[in-house]
């Protein structure tokens, strides 16, 4: 999402990249570094002394991060480990001669060590990420995606679908997931298969974004959300502030934080169909104008090209 999704775009425009795995990095490599025009980091905290390398060896860099990687999801790290991650990310923001994020969350933290700080936005395909041509279905779908290692968020949540579903037998539950659930109320799986997550987004009248209550959950920029929302799917999540409220507000989703909320909201929108239509549309008329890809791309073009040293 913040690379390779616009190769095509900006290899038009005359930009070539180059990827390397942090595992790969050696003396060879970093000699190699000042053939390129910018080293672009994308948030691999370093080493010190193989970062003053890496900046030492090239002509222009960036750094871009688009997670709160200062902390982790989970239990706090322990203080000589949280020192030791803060260090390495401190460097690169004072050092790179660019800093992008995601959220303007994420930006007023670098902004305290770089005074070179860009936001670009996440994005998606809009042409491919979009409603559903015509939804004729009498159920009413709530549905998940994600990656099996948010699974404890969605499984936590079983007491309230579960309510949800035993009230409205027309409403059906979908999850979308590299691995099955261990929900014990009623839902339809869709293993993941590669390219085919916009079709299950489609499918769905409700979308479900479960969040820990935690401070790495404030800089992360929920690219499901930003799915959900444009497919004009309305949301319901815990939305606590930083870069989720910056995609997620009452105009396009429903704020929880309780089991009580949870199930106060999904039964106003199971009942509601032009409230869920409205939320949905105001979503995907924020996704056009704020993370489209299209537009993001250009941005992400103006800062590749002003970064080097020749624009190229």
């Amino acid at each position: 999402f913040r690379t390779a999704q616009y190769e095509d775009y900006l290899a038009a425009r005359g930009v070539k990249l180059h990827y390397m795995r942090r595992d790969a990095i050696n003396a060879s490599t970093i000699r190699q570094l000042s053939g390129y025009d910018l080293v672009f980091n994308q948030k691999c905290l370093i080493t010190p002394a193989l970062t003053r390398r890496i900046i030492g060896n090239s002509r222009r860099t960036l750094f871009d991060f688009d997670d709160a990687v200062y902390t982790r999801p989970g239990r706090p790290d322990r203080w000589p480990t949280s020192f030791r991650v803060k260090r390495r990310l401190h460097l690169w923001l004072r050092k790179a001669d660019v800093v992008t994020t995601s959220s303007r969350y994420l930006a007023d933290y670098a902004g305290r060590y770089s005074s070179r700080v860009i936001t670009l936005p996440m994005s998606v395909d809009t042409e491919l990420w979009r409603p559903a041509d015509d939804r004729q279905q009498e159920e009413t779908v709530i549905g998940w995606a994600g990656a099996p290692v948010n699974l404890p968020n969605l499984n936590r949540l079983e007491p309230v679908l579960r309510a949800v579903l035993d009230k409205n037998p027309a409403v059906r539950l979908a999850v979308f997931c590299g691995e099955r659930p261990a929900l014990q109320c009623r839902y339809d799986y869709y293993p993941f298969e590669p390219d085919s997550e916009h079709e299950f987004m489609r499918r769905l009248d409700i979308g479900l974004l479960p969040l820990p209550d935690e401070p790495y959950t404030l800089g992360k920029s929920p690219i499901k959300a930003i799915q959900y929302l444009a497919c004009a799917v309305p949301v319901v999540g815990e939305i606590s502030g930083g870069a989720p409220a910056e995609i997620l507000d009452p105009g396009n989703s429903i704020a929880v934080h309780t089991e009580y909320e949870w199930q106060q909201a999904l039964q106003k929108l199971v009942k509601d169909r032009d409230l869920r239509q409205s939320l949905g549309a105001a979503g995907r008329r924020l996704i056009l104008e704020r993370h489209n890809k299209s537009h993001v791309a250009e941005a992400v073009y103006r800062t590749i090209a002003n970064s080097g040293p020749s624009g190229a």
